[in-house]
């Protein structure tokens, strides 16, 4: 009797458990609508004499090779690319089939310039300061050579947040993908959440490269979201 009681007890205990475990896990936050516009890129801007067609609602800032692609995409049938910028701080060069970096001699100079290669959303996203948001992309490395790229550089994206009159407050790092010690093929969905601070009012996405310079390899980008995190 007092074993078929205890064994009674411990079920008990369990389930509860296992109640208590469930009613536990944090529900997935819930996201507003996704506030990019032409995320996918599918939509051509108006063309311009002596210019590429951008993609619209997008513009570019540095220097770098920009690309509107129909052969590269995650979703729909378009995508941007980029590479590596040309104010770095160093400069890497992998046509002899390896990685060969040397300082930029440049960089004092360009390191203080808009050089750092970008697409970047043309209009400032409207944002309640205070509020967090999510930002994620679909990102790729287009090369599909290994020892292409540098470790630790790659694709990385921004978040500059803007103030009344279009004042920058501050710039801030969203997602990012970069190379490791292993390969990486595919596109890969990366997201990070960033808050909005005080007397923000806008926001613009940039969808860059990290620092270093590398004249071989692109990365690309394809459906890009920025959410309200509610």
């Amino acid at each position: 009797m007092r074993t078929t009681t205890r064994r009674s007890l411990t079920a008990l205990c369990l389930a509860g458990l296992v109640a208590g475990a469930g009613s536990a896990a944090a529900a997935p936050p819930k996201l507003g609508p996704n506030l990019v516009t032409n995320p996918g890129f599918e939509k051509e801007g108006v063309a311009v004499p002596g210019q590429p067609v951008l993609p619209a609602n997008w513009t570019v800032e540095g220097v770098s090779v920009f690309e509107h692609r129909a052969n590269l995409f995650k979703e729909g049938a378009r995508s941007v690319s980029l590479s590596g910028t040309l104010g770095g701080k160093q400069i890497c060069d992998g046509s002899s089939g390896q990685q060969r970096c040397v300082a930029n001699p440049a960089q004092p100079v360009t390191g203080a310039l808009p050089l750092r290669a970008a697409w970047v959303t043309d209009a400032p996203i409207a944002v309640t300061a205070g509020k967090k948001y999510r930002f994620s992309s679909f990102i790729i490395p287009v090369s599909l050579n290994p020892d292409d790229g540098v470790e630790g550089e790659g694709a990385a994206t921004r978040v500059r947040w803007l103030g009344a009159g279009g004042a920058v407050l501050s710039t801030v790092e969203g997602p990012k993908l970069v190379k490791g010690p292993k390969r990486t093929l595919g596109w890969k969905l990366l997201s990070t959440d960033v808050v909005a601070p005080a007397g923000a009012t806008g926001a613009e996405l940039l969808l860059g490269y990290t620092d270093f310079t590398t004249t071989a390899l692109q990365h690309g980008y394809d459906a890009v979201s920025f959410s309200l995190v509610k």
